[in-house]
């Protein structure tokens, strides 16, 4: 699946990008391993992160990382690319994103 910035998604491919992403602070940042088989491999390491999250600083180099400019773009493109169920918020960024939903009910 061909991953296009224009569509609010990006590959961060170096440190540079990476960190580049995190000063900004806009969007969510995706980490883990993408399978070569859709629904295989663990769910403990793909997980999404608010951009600004202060866990994303204890990352290493090696899992994928991935940019999503809204929350619906990530849903859509992890459950295509990963398969549903196969990855999870960031235990920190699940509540705060649980009190956005909660906020705009």
């Amino acid at each position: 699946m061909p991953i296009k910035e224009h569509a609010g998604v990006q590959v961060l491919e170096s440190v540079d990008d990476f960190a580049e992403a995190r000063v900004e602070a806009v969007g969510f940042i995706f980490h883990g391993v993408i399978p070569v088989v859709k629904g295989k491999g663990s769910i403990a390491a793909n997980l999404l992160h608010f951009a600004r999250c202060p866990r994303l600083e204890k990352i290493g180099d090696e899992p994928t990382k991935i940019w999503f400019r809204s929350v619906r773009v990530a849903h859509q493109h992890l459950d295509e690319a990963i398969g549903e169920k196969r990855w999870k918020w960031c235990k920190y960024c699940e509540r705060e994103i649980t009190q956005r939903v909660l906020d705009e009910a």
